[in-house]
């Protein structure tokens, strides 16, 4: 019996040792309007690449991106960009940054999620196109966004 209490002790206190992920939500939003602003409002596709995470580069060839890309946008790209929200990932170092686009006609609607934490900056590791708005989450105080010129 003392060992088993023993035991659950030491596992209780190995999990309190786990550390808390620090996010930081506006430096996660300024790398996701990064990339939105290089790969989708200037349609700059190698330096869009060389933007996505090591992880990403790992599982996408240059091809492969520029054909995601294309897939993503049929008949235009924005030009411009806003990130609007965010969302951290619960337990992982990742976070969700949602951003608006719009062109003269077509609104668009971006979830990309950001590999990282505040003290090692952010990378995209994925991103979506969706249909329409995404449900409410954390509005961003300050909100990246660009106009092409």
């Amino acid at each position: 019996m003392r060992y088993r209490f023993l035991v659950l002790a030491l596992i209780m206190g190995l999990m309190g040792c786990r550390g808390s992920i620090d996010h930081d939500e506006t430096t996660a939003a300024k790398s996701a309007f990064e990339f939105a602003r290089v790969a989708f409002v200037k349609r700059d596709i190698e330096n869009g690449y060389a933007l996505l995470s090591d992880s990403a580069k790992r599982y996408v060839s240059l091809e492969k991106f520029k054909e995601v890309l294309s897939r993503l946008h049929p008949k235009a790209f924005p030009t411009s960009v806003t990130a609007t929200e965010y969302e951290p990932v619960p337990g992982e170092k990742a976070m969700h940054i949602y951003l608006t686009g719009e062109n003269s006609g077509e609104r668009f609607y971006y979830r990309l999620t950001m590999e990282g934490a505040a003290t090692t900056g952010y990378r995209v590791v994925r991103f979506y196109r969706g249909d329409g708005p995404y449900p409410p989450k954390q509005k961003l105080s300050k909100s990246p966004n660009f106009t092409r010129n």
